[in-house]
C-alpha cells in the first residue's frame, strides 16, 4: 500500500501501474457510497484511470447505482477513459454493473483483476 485516505480506498502498485483498489467486502449500500467520493477525488487528485472494486459479500441498491455512476462520470470527465474491475460480482450485479461503465471486467480474483487492468494500460 502507498497511499490511503480510507483503510478501505488505497493506492496499490501492481507491475509498475498504479491503481485505486477499493475493498467494499461485506459492505452495506450506504457504507459503500461513503466511500465513492474518497475513490473519486484519489483517482482524479493522482490522474490514476485503473479502478479495482472488491464487493464480495455486499448488496447493492439505487442509491449506489447513481453514486456509482456520480464517481465514473467525474473520474471519466477529469481523466478520459478508465479502466474498471470488479471481484465477486454475482449474477444479476454483473448486467446492473455493465450499464453503468462500459468495457468492466469481472475478474475471478485480485490478481485477476490487477493482471487485467495492467494489460489495459500496456495497450
Amino acid at each position: 500500500m502507498e497511499e490511503a485516505l480510507s483503510d478501505r480506498v488505497q493506492i496499490i502498485t501492481h507491475r509498475g501501474h498504479k491503481i485505486v483498489f477499493v475493498d467494499n467486502t461485506g459492505l452495506k449500500p450506504a457504507e459503500i457510497i461513503a466511500l465513492h467520493p474518497i475513490l473519486t477525488k484519489m483517482a482524479i487528485d493522482h490522474k490514476i484511470n485503473l479502478i479495482c472494486n472488491d464487493v464480495t459479500n455486499t448488496t447493492s441498491d439505487e442509491g449506489v447505482k447513481k453514486s456509482a455512476q456520480e464517481s465514473i462520470a467525474a473520474t471519466t470527465s477529469a481523466l478520459g477513459k478508465i479502466h474498471s474491475a470488479i471481484i465477486g460480482i454475482r449474477g444479476i450485479q454483473k448486467i446492473l454493473a455493465n450499464a453503468m461503465v462500459r468495457d468492466q471486467y469481472f475478474a475471478s480474483d485480485k490478481e485477476d483483476a490487477l493482471d487485467w487492468l495492467v494489460k489495459q494500460a500496456e495497450k
